[in-house]
């Protein structure tokens, strides 16, 4: 061994060892040589030429650490992940290198193939859809309420939209209140959209009218008060004429009954008579609503009740006055229109609808919220069938204005943090360019993605920043290779082999990121959540195209840009050149260097300091781990809408009037097997009631049992398969059971009086839930329900099915992908860091600190308000890839600080060398989504609250944490046979002074 140091160190004095650049003994450059103001002679280290005294010492202590650190590096072979790294970084930068050299030597060229290939994928764009809907984004597709709805798709149309208003005062039971729901009647009956001939007659949803006759009064009639306003109507016990009159007379009075279009309130009760309602008093209006029962329009039975929220009752029960009440207005989709090809596509729920029926509804909604004339003291909120689809699909494009101010905004700083503060050394056209392959990288994402039919949702409106703020990033890792080469050697005019170098250097580093970031997202997207699988994928793409066009596109306008320079031509107007120019010295500072260099890595390595800092991160990882456990999963669709939007209006006024209502929902049967099944069905109504988890129930089959024994036609007989068919027709015909109507699915559509029904296999009953406001009850009330249904003895299949369970469902999965999702992305980050650090302990401190940082993220969503939901779920996945890289640069520099230095000294280094640009870096990922504060976009403001955290609590555990363990307990330095391991070739530095792993360059300069 003695022998073999010997020969070393004889080898290293005769110049045959590299040394770093900067050392005394390093051959010049010619160029500097010839220019130097004063040239020093050159002294070989071998040679017998006399020394100054002083510099054969200074040059003695320099050999001797050069020495022993050889002889460290002797002792020690380069590990198994040593070794995987050094190939892997080892190619990569062989690869960059000629990458880089042929853009150089082609830019015009390069720059175009760039430009010609992002059109190319960009016309992918022709096949761009959105999604919208709530259960094509936020459930697996294989989920129990996809399969329902697939089948009652097609077993139970939805023919029919609803658009909700809800009128709200201090007490909207009075006569102007009433009487302003009578005007808003008038108004959408005379409604005519503008340059149509469209009406609500038109549009509107046709119901047969069940009323009795009024010259029948021959039957058994009881006067039914209706108030005190000049006359009365009659009725008949239990308000069912078909149960007093002859089947032949009934269905014959029936059969001359018009169809009136369906619109459902409280005026029902005056039987949309004007001088009745204009004429009601206060108190009028309190007996009648606590008296009807039956709609004087329709015939049917009816709760009035259901219509009122906020309600108040004196001692006896009785209503004396509502704050808030309902209003419907219901229309038809057209059919043959949309066979005509006549229809569009409702954003909202996806359905196909009649161009007619859109355009209704936009005039709809601006016509019952137009407030010139209405009562001062009545406040009016509505909601139309398409008005959630228009309105979020509006809010993603709504934003688009914060895009182009945080791309103004990343422009100044890019341009004042590459360029200099000078005429010739600034950079605005080449900070252009580099946004500009930004804006390329969101094309070719789009377009990619659409070519494969991947749709558009919601959360994805989010990318364009992201890529703004991940494509800076790459633009400050090429600019800190090419400037520190520019350092090195000052006075090479080779930009061909300069490009080279620096793609050498800053190539590894970006994949590093852009690796890291591509496959976690490819790992996500093997979610079964649509909206987050595609989120995946369009960031996936676009980080990737962002990933190659900064390192082709963006490299050669800096070229170019290098050459303007060197011609000291301005940088904002290139053809104007500064003769004679000289950089001020102002210009020339870097204050953020000095601060690092000089301060603050100098004081954090002080034991009382370090103390401190520990104290910090045990009292923030405490406190972050408390707020976490407050943390619970929620979501609701609403939050897609922005919060001034009249939909989200309607939505809190309804929560604020009708907190207690419950979910309504629906059970479907196919294949029972009937009469012989009515005790079973019975039973299962019966269970359902008296469960914890259902407010009510209305089955069909409940009434008509009921209906056959009160019908003398049907009464005393043995009901069977005949009389079931007899008697089922006159029943959904009546008063009492028309309401089932669309509860059985027929064989054929009409269901005449006078014959007897169809056959059918299919038929429904609906229940209305108990109020579930959290996840953990919504999950129990839905297992005890299907529970119920599957334990009971009806023969076929069954189901239960709701609106609500989409969301239920969601709740019940989104937990488990953010656990899965977050176990990935941290296995997929912890194997690239694994190998790339090469020191099991630092990769471990590395996780730490993420693991830190992702702990303080979710403390603080519960602080601001947030949710565990889809949205959040996705920006803590990402927060995971953008928090890594300051730990890891930390950790990477502490790792090369190698020579004769203890691990306070090896911190300090690692804080000089890539302090700044980890700073850079925080700085240039806030200031990219610093705008979406101010949006009123949920998925914008989600992303807002969870990445401000993610940077400031990364930022901290990865510039103070990770150097105070590190310099506790960091792991030796890199062993090595060589120096080419950690530096190419021709532009080593002394690794005692700076960090120089091409792998881990920092993000930023």
């Amino acid at each position: 061994m003695a022998q073999s140091n010997s020969e070393h160190v004889s080898t290293m004095c005769q110049g045959k060892e590299k040394t770093p650049p900067g050392s005394p003994g390093e051959p010049r450059p010619p160029e500097a040589a010839a220019n130097s103001e004063n040239p020093e002679p050159r002294q070989e280290v071998g040679s017998d030429k006399p020394q100054p005294e002083e510099q054969q010492s200074e040059r003695s202590k320099d050999v001797a650490v050069v020495v022993e650190e050889k002889k460290e590096h002797t002792k020690q072979k380069r590990s198994f992940l040593e070794g995987i790294s050094y190939s892997i970084t080892a190619g990569m930068e062989n690869f960059f290198e000629n990458h880089g050299r042929r853009v150089a030597r082609y830019p015009h060229q390069a720059a175009a193939i760039c430009f010609v290939v992002s059109m190319f994928f960009s016309f992918g764009n022709y096949n761009f859809s959105t999604e919208v809907r709530p259960y094509k984004l936020w459930l697996p597709q294989d989920s129990e309420f996809i399969k329902i709805l697939d089948w009652q798709t097609e077993n139970f149309p939805i023919n029919f939209r609803f658009h909700s208003l809800v009128w709200e005062s201090d007490n909207i039971l009075t006569a102007h209140g009433i009487q302003e729901m009578w005007k808003m009647h008038i108004k959408v009956n005379d409604m005519v959209v503008p340059h149509t001939n469209i009406t609500w007659g038109r549009v509107c949803a046709q119901v047969p009218t069940l009323n009795a006759p009024e010259e029948e009064e021959e039957y058994d009639y009881d006067d039914f008060d209706y108030g005190s306003f000049g006359r009365k109507k009659r009725a008949t016990k239990n308000a069912d004429l078909s149960l007093s009159l002859s089947r032949n007379d009934y269905c014959d009075s029936v059969s001359s009954l018009p169809s009136l279009c369906f619109e459902s309130s409280l005026l029902e009760i005056w039987g949309l008579n004007e001088d009745i309602i204009m004429g009601l008093t206060d108190q009028q209006i309190v007996n009648d609503i606590n008296s009807a029962t039956v709609s004087a329009v329709f015939g049917y039975k009816k709760d009035f009740l259901s219509h009122l929220g906020s309600v108040e009752k004196d001692e006896s029960g009785r209503i004396i006055s509502a704050k808030a009440a309902t209003h419907f207005w219901i229309t038809h989709l057209d059919l043959e229109a949309i066979e005509r090809g006549e229809s569009n596509i409702d954003e909202g729920t996806g359905d196909v609808v009649d161009a007619a029926g859109l355009l209704f509804e936009s005039a709809w909604v601006n016509t019952v919220l137009n407030d010139t004339e209405r009562h001062p003291n009545v406040n009016v909120y509505a909601q139309a069938a398409s008005s959630f689809g228009k309105v979020s699909e509006a809010s993603i494009w709504s934003d688009v204005k914060w895009l182009v101010f945080g791309m103004c905004l990343m422009f100044s700083f890019i341009n004042s943090t590459m360029g200099k503060r000078n005429l010739v050394q600034q950079r605005p056209l080449l900070s252009l360019f580099g946004l500009l392959s930004c804006g390329m990288s969101v094309a070719i994402s789009y377009g990619l993605c659409s070519a494969f039919s991947v749709p558009y949702g919601p959360v994805n409106s989010i990318l364009p920043i992201l890529l703004i703020g991940l494509g800076v990033d790459d633009m400050f890792v090429i600019m800190a290779a090419w400037e520190e080469l520019a350092k090195k050697k000052p006075y090479d005019t080779d930009l061909v082999e300069r490009a080279a170098k620096t793609m050498r250097h800053a190539g590894v580093a970006i994949t590093v990121t852009s690796l890291t970031d591509v496959t976690a997202f490819i790992v996500g997207a093997s979610t079964d959540l649509p909206a987050l699988q595609s989120f995946c994928l369009y960031a996936a793409a676009g980080i990737f195209a962002v990933y190659v066009l900064q390192s082709t596109f963006f490299l050669a306008w800096l070229v170019r840009d290098e050459e303007r320079m060197t011609e000291n031509r301005n940088g904002m107007i290139w053809c104007i050149q500064h003769k004679n120019w000289k950089p001020n010295a102002c210009s020339q500072r870097d204050l953020l260097n000095d601060f690092f260099k000089n301060v603050y890595a100098r004081y954090l390595v002080k034991t009382p300091v370090r103390i401190i800092v520990l104290i910090i991160s045990v009292l923030t990882v405490g406190t972050s781990v408390w707020a976490t456990t407050n943390l619970y999963q929620d979501f609701n669709p609403m939050w897609f809408v922005p919060n001034d939007s009249f939909v989200y209006k309607w939505f809190e006024a309804s929560l604020r009037h009708f907190p207690s209502k419950g979910e309504k929902g629906y059970i479907y049967f196919e294949n029972a097997k009937l009469p012989e099944d009515f005790p079973a069905l019975q039973k299962l109504v019966n269970d359902l009631d008296n469960s914890e988890a259902v407010e009510s129930v209305s089955a069909w089959f409940t009434e008509f049992d009921t209906y056959t024994k009160l019908n003398k036609d049907f009464a005393n007989k043995e009901l069977d398969g005949t009389l079931l068919q007899n008697a089922l027709a006159v029943f959904l015909k009546s008063s009492t059971g028309g309401v089932f109507l669309n509860d059985i699915n027929f064989a054929e559509e009409t269901v005449k009086c006078e014959m007897p029904a169809p056959n059918f296999n299919t038929f429904r009953i609906s229940l209305i839930h108990k109020p579930a406001p959290v996840p953990a009850i919504q999950s129990k009330y839905l297992s005890i329900v299907r529970n119920i249904i599957d334990e009971s003895a009806i023969q076929g299949a069954r189901h239960a099915w709701a609106q609500a369970y989409s969301i239920w469902e969601t709740n019940e999965v989104v937990g488990y992908e953010l656990v899965r999702n977050l176990i990935l992305a941290g296995v997929v980050v912890g194997i690239i860091t694994l190998i790339l650090l090469a020191s099991a302990r630092c990769a471990f401190l590395v996780l730490l600190c993420v693991a830190f940082t992702v702990i303080g993220v979710t403390g603080i969503m519960w602080v601001w308000g947030l949710t565990v939901d889809t949205v959040s779920c996705i920006a803590i996945v990402l927060a995971i890839g953008l928090s890594v890289d300051y730990a890891a640069h930390i950790a990477h520099a502490f790792l090369t600080a190698r020579g004769e230095k203890t691990r306070i000294e090896r911190a300090e280094e690692a804080l000089r060398t890539v302090g700044p640009a980890v700073t850079h870096g925080a700085v240039s990922t806030f200031l990219a989504f610093s705008l979406l504060g101010m949006s009123s976009s949920h998925v914008f403001l989600t992303f807002f609250k969870i990445f401000t955290p993610s940077v400031a609590f990364g930022y901290f555990y990865g510039i103070a944490f990770l150097p105070v363990v590190l310099s506790y307990m960091g792991p030796a330095a890199y062993a090595g046979e060589d120096d080419e391991f950690y530096y190419e070739e021709d532009s080593m530095q002394d690794s005692q002074k700076t960090h120089d792993n091409p792998a881990f360059v920092p993000d930023t300069v």
